[in-house]
């Protein structure tokens, strides 16, 4: 195996725990019981991946969510249930990676939306007192590629972009799809589960 000489993590319950049973339950207060039949981390209604992928806005997903659930609550409502999900970032992990990307260039690639990410990028101003993407060379987001993983297409560009070998890129995620994805272009992979941690798992010599 070649030497690693850049990092790829994900976000969430990589860097930023989230918790789909806190939405579950938002959704399910608000008239739409079992909503893990329409949103899980690796099948989704249409609706979902349109937002992930920046190809609508907040206000079109909202229309577009009453719509599809035959509702009529308040955009408000919409996201503060969509929001729920987000537990809060991982401290000691946040930490490695500042104490590290200064030895190997460092990214982010996440499958996220323009909602959550105006979530999470001021709550970490808020609680460091800095910018959360200064941790990374290029911070990747599906809603802005317009791409998201598991697409193996997706690791090809970034890796194009950045100029990067796939054999030493090391791309660290918490779910099978994208590990088995990133290692399909040759990539260094780690597989983060339940339990695991950067700060404890991620071992670079």
């Amino acid at each position: 195996m070649a030497a690693t000489k850049n990092l790829i993590f994900d976000l969430g319950n990589v860097l930023y725990d989230i918790d789909f049973s806190k939405m579950y339950a938002a959704f399910n207060a608000l008239g739409i019981p079992n909503f893990e039949n329409h949103f899980t981390l690796n099948k989704s209604d249409p609706l979902f991946f349109d937002l992930e992928l920046g190809l609508i806005n907040e206000q079109e997903f909202c229309i577009r969510f009453n719509t599809l659930y035959h509702l009529q609550l308040s955009s408000a409502q919409i996201i503060e249930a969509w929001n729920s999900l987000l537990v809060g970032y991982r401290a000691q992990s946040i930490d490695w990676i500042k104490e590290h990307n200064t030895r190997f260039p460092t990214f982010l690639y996440s499958n996220t939306n323009q909602i959550h990410y105006d979530h999470f990028i001021p709550e970490f101003a808020k609680q460091r007192g800095w910018d959360f993407e200064s941790l990374f060379k290029t911070p990747y987001y599906s809603h802005q590629m317009g791409m998201r993983k598991p697409d193996p297409s997706s690791f090809q560009h970034i890796l194009e972009k950045e100029g990067l070998l796939a054999a030493e890129t090391l791309f660290i995620d918490d779910n099978e799809p994208n590990i088995l994805a990133a290692a399909s272009v040759g990539m260094q992979v780690l597989w983060l589960q339940p339990g695991m941690s950067i700060e404890n798992d991620l071992l670079m010599s």
